[in-house]
């Protein structure tokens, strides 16, 4: 009784804890100053200049495929 009684105030705690954090933000208020997908797009992949973080997202993204594939493998059970 008493470990749940101390699980559900821990869960109670981050929960306020979370809660709080995203009350504490100032979040936009949806004035002129919106950024259009077109504006994302061309900062993401750039322009003809080569410029942009494109190759670095598709970098990052074959860096976790590889750790979550190394992963599964050492998870992975031998049968004898």
């Amino acid at each position: 009784m008493n470990e749940r009684l101390l699980r559900a105030g821990a869960v109670a705690a981050m929960a306020l804890m979370f809660i709080g954090a995203i009350l504490m933000v100032h979040w936009p208020s949806g004035g002129t100053d919106q950024i259009s997908s077109q504006e994302v797009g061309g900062v993401l992949f750039g322009q003809a200049d080569g410029s942009g973080y494109g190759l670095v997202v598709l970098l990052i993204g074959v860096l976790l495929l590889v750790a979550m594939l190394g992963g599964i493998f050492l998870a992975k059970e031998e049968k004898e």
